[in-house]
């Protein structure tokens, strides 16, 4: 009995877990389209880049609103893309950043 219970538990969770997860991914994919468009040439193929520009990978969890200031405003030699990159674009990036992130 416990034994079945457990595996329709687990079962109903993957079930419930996996639209979610395809959300991810999806975001993620049009996150990496996004920065291949506008960030690539300066950040890095996959995110590595020669150290010319900051590694994005560094960033943590909790500097988005870092990540989102830098984007909008530009800094240091990077340009402000307000209004180029939109905060939808943002979002997918920012998703795309955290599956490469050195702080997982």
């Amino acid at each position: 009995m416990k034994l079945n219970l457990i595996w329709t538990l687990g079962a109903i969770s993957i079930f419930l877990l996996k639209p979610c997860m395809a959300q991810d991914t999806a975001k993620v994919e049009m996150g990496e389209k996004i920065y291949i468009t506008y960030c690539e040439t300066c950040h890095g193929e996959n995110l590595v880049n020669s150290g010319q520009s900051f590694d994005l990978r560094k960033l943590k969890s909790t500097e988005r609103p870092r990540f989102e200031s830098s984007v909008q405003n530009g800094k240091g030699q990077m340009p402000p893309w307000k209004g180029v990159v939109s905060e939808k674009d943002m979002d997918f990036i920012w998703a795309y950043i955290r599956t490469k992130a050195n702080d997982k």
